[in-house]
């Protein structure tokens, strides 16, 4: 499992109003980038949002908590 940051610029239509423009970040832990891609481009998409670009990059995460770190529980 590795996680990706995607940085995504998109646009919105909007009734009677001017169309929004949006820059959002989006980490996800995924098995693949094609994965982790398809889930953010869905998601917009789905939310009603067109997709102008979208960037994506492998992040290393390093979890360094010991074993017996019970403060999440």
């Amino acid at each position: 499992m590795c996680i990706y940051k995607f940085t995504v610029k998109a646009t919105r239509e909007r009734f009677m109003e001017p169309p929004l423009h949006d820059t959002s970040e989006h980490y996800i832990a995924a098995y693949s980038y094609d994965q982790a891609h398809s889930h953010v481009w869905g998601m917009l998409n789905r939310a009603g949002w067109k997709i102008d670009e979208i960037r994506g990059k492998e992040v290393y995460l390093q979890d360094i908590r010991d074993s017996c770190d019970h403060t999440t529980d």
